[in-house]
């Protein structure tokens, strides 16, 4: 094992991953715009990217590099701090070949000017030993990982007869809230009128006409004036939302498959 330390430490990793032939496996908290677009164009080659990193402001654009590739090559397994833990580890593997361990983040300053200590592997069981430590790191946070969905900052995202309600929270601020959420649900609106007459001398007349809105989620009548209101004041149109990256959004799906007429 070869060991590095100094402001020149994180230069061993760059050229190790530029070579990279079949995979590149990768654990950063920090991911820096640039290096993000290097592993996008690895992927689009056909090599293996798999990477664990945070969802901390300095990833955004990071992660929107990520989003904009749809490369099934390019694997991201994001991990939010408040809601499952924060990675600190740095691994960096290359065609189950190389395998570096240490403090660099793959960032510009991580492998360019920070005082950094690495580990190298030279040894096949200790390149194992290390692929080892990821595939447990992986295989114990995958599935807790944020969704596109939940990644979805700074883009607009159109949703088919969804109504938007505004609601003042007060101070949305507020120290003690970790965390907000948008939940949309998909709504249909009906319009509905009957006639309808009763005995003979002389009948009795009975009609009405009104429409009603349906959660396609929960299959219930919405009594929501604020919601009523809201689709009342609103031509019915796809709404387009834009979120912003202290927001989750979840987009809930239909329930409701098929209608008859009543």
């Amino acid at each position: 094992m070869k060991t590095y330390s100094g402001p020149t430490a994180g230069s061993n990793i760059e050229p190790v991953l530029r070579n990279a032939r079949k995979s590149v496996w990768i654990i950063s908290p920090w991911l820096g715009k640039e290096y993000a677009k290097q592993l996008a164009l690895l992927s689009q080659k056909g090599i293996e990217v798999r990477i664990v990193t945070s969802n901390v402001d300095y990833n955004n654009e990071s992660l929107e590099v990520f989003k904009a590739s749809e490369n099934p090559n390019l694997i991201p397994l994001v991990l939010d701090k408040e809601k499952v833990a924060f990675i600190h580890s740095k691994i960096y593997i290359v065609d189950k070949v190389h395998a570096i361990t240490g403090s660099a983040n793959l960032t510009y300053s991580g492998l360019n000017s920070n005082i950094e200590s690495l580990s190298i592997a030279e040894t096949k069981e200790e390149v194992q030993r290390i692929e080892m430590d990821f595939m447990r790191i992986w295989m114990n946070f995958e599935r807790k990982s944020m969704s596109n969905e939940e990644l979805s900052m700074e883009t607009s995202h159109a949703i088919k007869d969804a109504l938007p309600l505004s609601i003042n929270y007060g101070n949305i601020e507020h120290p003690n809230i970790k965390g907000k959420e948008l939940v949309y649900h998909p709504y249909y609106f009906f319009e509905f009128s009957f006639r309808a007459s009763a005995g003979k001398s002389p009948p009795v007349l009975f009609e009405n006409s009104g429409s009603v809105i349906l959660d396609g989620v929960t299959r219930q009548i919405v009594k929501d004036n604020l919601l009523v209101e809201e689709f009342n004041n609103h031509s019915i149109e796809d709404y387009s939302l834009k979120t912003e990256n202290k927001y989750l959004l979840t987009i809930r799906k239909s329930k409701i498959h098929h209608f008859r007429e009543a």
